[in-house]
């Protein structure tokens, strides 16, 4: 049903903007709530979580439904939850719901005596997300597979390596190695650091103010006390929206930094994308990296920079009183008609 339609059908029918920078700070939360019992989670996108039973035994009774158990005290949501010798098949087992029998806990689970009976029947439509291509790329091998007559897993799985290498390539030996329940070790994520800063914006910012206002947060991210002069690896930009919803993008960097400036030139094009005002923006670090010390710095003649000696000034300052100790002025808004818009007061960088 198109919306059109559906909204003449139903005129009260409420629309939900979408919020994606909630759902990922949701996510996030969850995912730090399942390492608060111990699990070594990896997880791909949001929506998805995987970890390891085994080494969770011993700490809630040897019983892998005790465990579950305490997995889903964590999520806090309604959650489908599996249990398979593989990624893949956890995976599988969790959207096929209730056409799989279930342990005593209510979860699915499927013993590894059982896993290749279990994955068998199971259409190849079930790889499109987990072959770590586009859509696109997905699609196009799924249809070859079932105009061949290779519909089910089961049916895949009786091909060679070799027969398959040769018709698909590494595409076609990654889907092959699912479907005979062979898949690579969890790569459980570093859990990372609480380090946000958020700023409000006056109505109507946009333009230059809008880049000073991403400068002012930028400056007052890494004058938190708690990044304590290491470097930033990878920043999540996110705004909640005056018409509703949310916006966010994420940011890596192809090296460590601390500079305000390389920060700003990297995220300002993502400004550009936001699809109405914004009322709020946030910095979140997703990685940070090492000391800001710690990296080589090529000089001539032995002689420590100046803006080296200034920043070891300003951190040393900042130590004893506080990180608003050291100010500086940004230009926001000079020919605004009220002077609280004209100029703000933003931490001094100490790189």
């Amino acid at each position: 049903m198109a919306l059109g339609e559906a909204l003449s059908r139903c005129p009260a029918l409420r629309l939900v903007p979408p919020d994606p920078a909630r759902v990922a700070e949701r996510w996030d939360e969850l995912l730090a709530r399942l390492e608060g019992i111990g699990a070594a989670v990896e997880s791909g996108c949001p929506g998805e979580a995987f970890f390891a039973v085994d080494g969770l035994l011993g700490l809630y009774g040897g019983e892998v439904c005790d465990v579950l158990a305490a997995a889903r005290g964590a999520a806090r949501l309604g959650v489908r939850i599996a249990v398979a010798p593989t990624r893949f098949a956890a995976y599988v087992a969790a959207c096929r719901g209730s056409r799989l029998p279930r342990g005593s806990s209510g979860e699915a689970i499927v013993p590894p005596r059982a896993l290749r009976k279990f994955l068998g029947p199971v259409s190849v439509s079930a790889l499109r997300r987990r072959l770590g291509v586009s859509e696109a790329e997905a699609s196009a091998l799924i249809a070859t597979l079932k105009r061949l007559g290779l519909d089910t897993l089961g049916k895949l799985a009786t091909l060679s390596a070799d027969q398959v290498a040769d018709r698909f390539g590494s595409l076609g030996l990654r889907a092959l190695r699912l479907a005979r329940g062979e898949d690579e070790p969890l790569r459980p994520r570093e859990p990372p650091e609480e380090l946000v800063c958020e700023i409000e914006l006056p109505e109507g910012t946009a333009g230059a103010q809008l880049d000073r206002a991403l400068e002012l947060l930028v400056d007052r991210f890494l004058a938190v006390p708690a990044r304590r002069g290491r470097t930033v690896l990878a920043l999540r930009l996110s705004a909640l929206l005056d018409s509703g919803g949310s916006w966010s993008a994420e940011q890596g960097f192809g090296r460590p930094t601390a500079s305000a400036r390389t920060i700003d030139l990297l995220l300002a094009p993502h400004l550009e994308m936001l699809p109405a005002p914004a009322r709020t923006l946030r910095l979140r670090a997703l990685a940070l990296g090492p000391q800001s010390s710690d990296q080589l710095e090529l000089t001539l003649g032995g002689v420590e920079p100046p803006r080296d000696r200034l920043a070891a000034a300003v951190r040393e300052v900042r130590a004893v009183a506080g990180a608003d100790a050291l100010l500086k002025v940004l230009d926001v808004d000079p020919r605004s008609r009220i002077p609280e818009r004209r100029v703000l007061l933003t931490p001094y960088p100490d790189r």
